[in-house]
């Protein structure tokens, strides 16, 4: 079995779609209003779950997806493990912690573009520490998927647990944040959309606006030590550079993102993320293809879901499963 651990954030979502931003002191009526599952890490395990399985069929796959955190002792805790759970999602790293509640985001989707704006209370997610062994014997499988929703020290001493014990580490440094220089050489990748890979690199939010640019900053990454850099650019598609292609000087390759109508982006870069790692996984356990393969079929499989998913509205609630790419 292929084996993917995801440890991050756990979140109660609460969405309103509304026709634009209001604007300080106006009060505006929003279209609609609803709660449902979300928290990056959440949404990321999800969707490798469901990229790895059908909907139409049994649960059972040849992925196995872990999820690591922690909720709080409310009425959303044992609900959201529930959930995930029904999903095909082995929930038993997941901590109820008295103390806490559980994380929580208030999201803003303008209607007219589908863009998001979104708040995050960290609640349980941050009630978590270095001291706690989350996952058990250290061993993260094949794939190993963090961000930055959780405690910083917990999330980078569980990197280099994961590395050590011979997982292929993915981070989506979200929210963004710059990184010490001593994670770098841990990461097999490093994936970023435009405004994180500018923040991550220590520059302006607004820094990347053309494939030069692009391959400044992965050149940059590179030289720290990550492995693979990638950049979703949204309707624009997906940047990508490795080192090895960079230490023979050439240039970051680019996919074109699918046709879509787009109604919700809230989850996408998570799908991405998620159904990325599936086809990591796949390759890890059978130990075949060529990276470089690997790597233009795991990117291509991703835009695909992350495509589908920005067609519905709502967080996991829009993330795709396999018999639907």
């Amino acid at each position: 079995m292929a084996v993917i651990t995801v440890l991050g954030s756990l979140n109660v979502d609460m969405v309103t779609v509304t026709p634009r931003v209001p604007e300080g002191g106006e009060t505006l009526q929003a279209k609609s209003f609803e709660t449902g599952w979300g928290g990056k890490g959440a949404n990321q395990a999800v969707a490798a779950a469901r990229t790895s399985r059908r909907k139409t069929g049994p649960l059972d796959s040849h992925v196995v997806v872990r999820m690591v955190g922690a909720v709080g002792d409310d009425v959303f805790g044992p609900q959201m493990i529930k959930s995930m759970a029904r999903d095909g999602i082995d929930m038993s790293g997941v901590r109820t912690l008295s103390d806490h509640k559980t994380g929580t985001a208030v999201i803003l989707v303008e209607q007219s573009t589908g863009q998001n704006r979104i708040l995050f209370t960290a609640g349980a997610n941050f009630g978590i520490s270095t001291e706690m062994e989350l996952v058990k014997g250290h061993d993260f499988g094949h794939v190993a998927i963090f961000q930055l929703e959780t405690p910083r020290d917990v999330v980078f001493h569980n990197i280099k647990l994961a590395r050590a014990k011979g997982a292929q580490v993915i981070l989506n440094p979200a929210p963004a944040q710059e990184l010490p220089d001593d994670i770098f050489p841990e990461l097999a990748y490093l994936v970023v959309n435009e405004t994180e890979a500018a923040i991550v690199s220590g520059q302006p939010s607004d820094a990347v606006s053309s494939s030069s640019d692009l391959d400044a900053l992965a050149a940059k990454f590179i030289g720290k030590g990550v492995k693979n850099v990638i950049v979703t650019l949204g309707s624009e598609g997906v940047y990508y550079q490795t080192a090895t292609a960079a230490s023979h000087k050439q240039p970051g390759k680019r996919l074109p993102a699918v046709k879509a109508t787009v109604v919700d982006t809230t989850a996408a870069g998570d799908t991405f993320v998620g159904a990325f790692a599936v086809k990591l996984a796949e390759a890890a356990r059978e130990n075949v293809g060529d990276e470089a393969d690997v790597l233009d079929d795991a990117i291509a499989f991703a835009i695909r879901a992350a495509g589908k998913t920005v067609e519905k509205a709502g967080a996991q609630s829009s993330i795709p499963w396999l018999d639907e790419l």
